[in-house]
């Protein structure tokens, strides 16, 4: 059950563990051609990722709902981690759940980490309104479960509002 988990934090570390020892300044090497199980699982991944967008932009509420994982889900970002069982997912998408006025994905980059596990990472523009949208990061761990991937993972994070300009100091008292 968390074995992907696992996975995805022990590449993490490695990855950055070998950086950090490579005395070399990084150069980008070109990517070797993907097996063709992998191939297949990021094609699978990319379809699942432009249905999800679909419908949160539609308000499917049952279509986003059917995309989490039947165990539940762990939210995170901004400073907080919550695994919700899937009736809480559920109660969040029937509830007060509003769709958004836009939604894209963008630049998303798919890393295959096991034969039933992709990692997603990018970002997305959630539009609340026509003249108000936020962009957030996004991070999915996407986990092939009955023959279907479902979101294990997600991780939303925006940028912290700018600081508020400080107050004006206290006008000096009278002579």
């Amino acid at each position: 059950m968390l074995a992907p988990l696992r996975t995805l934090a022990l590449a993490a570390l490695v990855l950055a563990g070998a950086a950090a020892c490579d005395p070399q300044p990084y150069r980008a090497a070109p990517s070797p051609a993907p097996a063709a199980g992998e191939a297949a699982l990021v094609r699978e991944a990319r379809e699942f990722m432009d249905a999800y967008a679909r419908d949160l932009r539609e308000g499917d509420r049952d279509g986003i709902i059917g995309r989490y994982d039947p165990r539940g889900a762990y939210f995170m970002g901004m400073g907080r981690k919550e695994l919700a069982p899937m009736d809480s997912i559920r109660a969040r998408y029937r509830g007060r759940w509003r769709p958004p006025a836009g939604f894209e994905w963008q630049d998303l980059s798919y890393e295959v980490v096991g034969p039933d596990a992709v990692v997603v990472a990018g970002r997305f523009v959630w539009s609340v309104s026509a003249e108000r949208s936020v962009t957030y990061s996004y991070t999915g761990l996407l986990l092939r479960r009955d023959g279907r991937l479902h979101i294990r993972l997600e991780d939303e994070s925006t940028a912290p509002p700018p600081p508020r300009p400080a107050p004006a100091p206290p006008p000096a008292p009278a002579p």
